[in-house]
């Protein structure tokens, strides 16, 4: 049977076991999705346990190592390698490529949850948000900046301003600032869409209007990441199998898992 991993550290209550199989039976493929808790310190020979196993097609890759598995692959897909992050892996013949299907997924998931707005500059899809703040300068905000036209106003938030000064300087983010957590609070406040792409309860609710949307990254505590977890998930099954998933048995299954868990 042929196995696909997923890569990170805390990934034991991942939604994505749940939602592969399901993906995987639908079409029966003979494959199992299967979560493998790495530290940083076992990336390194968790990517060459992939690269000599002809049984492994592939895995994701999650918090911390979307950017620092990039120096142990062999390829890039030309997007991940723009991104500067990757969250899936696909092997072929002993050798290992990027790619990053995050981009797809926050873009499809913002589609799926958001309504038309009439006005603002900056579209996405049939959407338009003029200023946007991004909490976290990681590989998954990378990813969100990516999913931007370039003419948005974007604010990226960190703890450690360096980082994400390096983010806006690699994506070329004409239009808007690097910030840190001590100006986070101005920024939100301003923004029309707020991205949550770090582990914290970010932003306090009593910082949000109305109005704005926020969208938080978070499969296992809200409805817009799990959509995006959904579309990039079905992304990357179609690299590992050279098929498209099934969405209806991913989307089913990724619901009873979330009920699951809150249950």
């Amino acid at each position: 049977m042929n196995s696909v991993f997923l890569l990170g550290d805390s990934v034991s209550h991942s939604l994505s076991p749940a939602m592969q199989n399901a993906a995987f039976e639908a079409l029966h493929i003979d494959c199992r999705y299967l979560v493998r808790q790495v530290g940083r310190a076992d990336l390194a020979g968790a990517v060459e346990d992939m690269r000599v196993d002809d049984e492994i097609l592939g895995a994701n890759v999650t918090i911390p190592h979307k950017e620092s598995v990039i120096a142990l692959l062999d390829e890039l897909d030309p997007l991940a390698r723009r991104i500067g992050a990757v969250n899936t892996i696909s092997r072929q013949s002993g050798r290992l490529k990027g790619w990053n299907t995050d981009v797809d997924g926050f873009r499809q998931a913002l589609r799926d949850i958001s309504l038309p707005r009439s006005r603002g500059r900056v579209g996405v899809g049939a959407l338009a948000y003029h200023r946007v703040a991004i909490i976290g300068a990681g590989g998954a905000a990378r990813a969100v900046a990516a999913a931007l036209p370039p003419d948005a106003e974007v604010w990226v938030i960190a703890r450690h301003v360096d980082q994400a000064r390096r983010l806006c300087r690699d994506l070329a983010i004409e239009r808007g600032l690097p910030m840190g957590i001590d100006r986070m609070r101005a920024a939100i406040e301003s923004a029309e869409l707020v991205v949550n792409a770090t582990p914290a309860d970010l932003p306090p609710v009593s910082w949000l209007r109305p109005e704005q949307r926020v969208f938080d990254l978070r499969s296992r505590r809200s409805v817009e990441g799990r959509t995006m977890l959904l579309h990039q998930g079905a992304a990357s099954f179609e690299i590992w199998t050279g098929r498209p998933a099934s969405l209806a048995a991913m989307r089913a299954a990724l619901e009873r898992a979330a009920e699951a868990v809150t249950a």
